[in-house]
């Protein structure tokens, strides 16, 4: 449509004579210059329709508020931190035994007033009923040294035995226990071992 409408104008101001063709586009176009006259460009600044946004000032950090040193964010604390992090049989971090070894000591919150409950040292026997061999020992301690119960229950997981679905599939589906696991905890995959005690797991 646009280029029929150029072609059109272009077509009309063909046919018209150098004064016509100044009146029309002066009408549409500033700076157009009159017939035998040069045109010299130069910038033209205009001001802005609104206003540009204030700057930001910056505001003090909650460390700063608390008179705590400054937090390091991103990579470089995560790289320093990991040469002395173990490893599982697979290679990647094992959190559970560095927090064991109190190699890391998670905060209970990021809220300044958050307080630290102790872990539940109750284990969950969860058996398969066509592979019991299979059996999975869910060790409640080692998930409430990191997690509140209400990151779970009940929005994952319901407060009896067996009332969820738990299989493989999904887990591998991302839910039950691959809220967590592949995402920010071991990996289903290669960590079969850590759950599976008769596969020859640990700790």
């Amino acid at each position: 449509m646009a280029a029929l409408l150029v072609a059109s104008i272009a077509g009309t101001l063909g046919g018209c004579s150098e004064e016509s063709r100044y009146n029309f586009l002066s009408f549409f176009l500033e700076g157009v210059p009159k017939p035998g006259e040069s045109y010299e460009w130069k910038p033209v600044v205009r001001q802005a329709r609104r206003p540009p946004p204030p700057v930001p000032t910056a505001t003090p950090t909650p460390e700063a508020e608390a008179g705590l040193p400054k937090q390091r964010h991103g990579r470089d604390w995560l790289a320093d931190l990991m040469p002395e992090v173990p490893t599982d049989k697979s290679g990647k971090p094992d959190w559970v035994r560095a927090l064991n070894e109190d190699l890391i000591q998670p905060k209970p919150g990021i809220a300044k007033d958050a307080k630290d409950q102790p872990p539940l040292n109750l284990d969950v026997e969860m058996v398969p009923k066509a592979q019991p061999g299979m059996k999975v020992v869910f060790s409640h301690k080692s998930h409430t040294q990191w997690l509140a119960c209400a990151n779970c229950h009940v929005a994952i997981f319901k407060m009896k035995k067996d009332a969820d679905p738990v299989t493989m599939g999904t887990l591998y589906a991302g839910k039950y226990c691959g809220v967590c696991h592949g995402k920010v905890a071991f990996a289903i995959p290669t960590g079969c071992a850590r759950c599976h005690k008769s596969m020859g797991g640990g700790k």
